[in-house]
């Protein structure tokens, strides 16, 4: 017992620490550059945007369409309110799980570059106070979401050139540990606002029952 109590132990220390090691993504967009983004937890690499192989075309056999039984028109009506019900659920469970998650996302090495150039200098210096200020009113609301270091961001005209140019470039890194944390208040919540609408369902459905069956004594004093 010893033994198995000694090796459950270390499988959920090691868990732990696998679940505290950080999942990395970078990102880098441009007029001029390629766009690519990628996601790295330890040994595995995932890119999510970027240049990849081309798969060869497999060749489809075609198969007979099977018509499905159709179901009856109250039973798609009690699944339709049903699943309207958890989606709503669902929707007001996120708050709590998704503002935890946000608040633990680091997002550092934020880079970006931005040459405004119009047709002529006055529409440039319009431009580029109207770029200033979405910008930087950009970083004040991402500040408030997320836990992001001083970004470094450099925006100048050029009133020579006849078009603009941008570059942004940020990585980001999270916990795993932290996204479990988030993924189970998420849950937690969603099980216990189906549980209370479950619970309301079933007081109203009695309540229904009980106005629809007749009084007793109602005949008596008919007669």
């Amino acid at each position: 017992m010893a033994v198995v109590g000694f090796v459950l132990l270390a499988i959920l220390a090691l868990l732990l620490l696998l679940l505290c090691i950080p999942i990395v993504g970078s990102a880098r967009f441009g007029s001029d550059a390629q766009d690519e983004a990628y996601v790295r937890w330890l040994f595995y690499r995932r890119r999510l945007l970027g240049r990849k192989k081309p798969l060869r075309p497999k060749k489809k056999q075609e198969q007979p369409q099977k018509q499905a039984p159709a179901a009856p028109a109250g039973k798609e009506k009690k699944d339709f309110s049903a699943v309207i019900g958890m989606a709503i659920d669902f929707a007001a469970s996120l708050g709590g799980g998704a503002k935890m998650l946000l608040r633990h996302v680091r997002v550092y090495r934020v880079r970006l570059r931005v040459v405004v150039a119009e047709d002529d200098a006055a529409q440039t210096a319009i431009t580029f106070g109207r770029m200033n200020a979405l910008v930087y009113s950009a970083y004040t609301a991402a500040q408030g979401l997320l836990n992001l270091k001083k970004p470094d961001i450099l925006i100048t005209p050029d009133f020579m050139a006849q078009e603009g140019s941008w570059q942004f470039e940020a990585r980001g890194r999270l916990l795993p540990i932290v996204a479990a944390a988030a993924a189970v208040r998420i849950g937690a919540a969603f099980l216990v606002k189906t549980v209370k609408r479950q619970a309301v369902r079933e007081k109203v459905k009695t309540r229904r029952e009980q106005a629809s069956q007749p009084k007793a004594g109602t005949g008596a004093r008919g007669r």
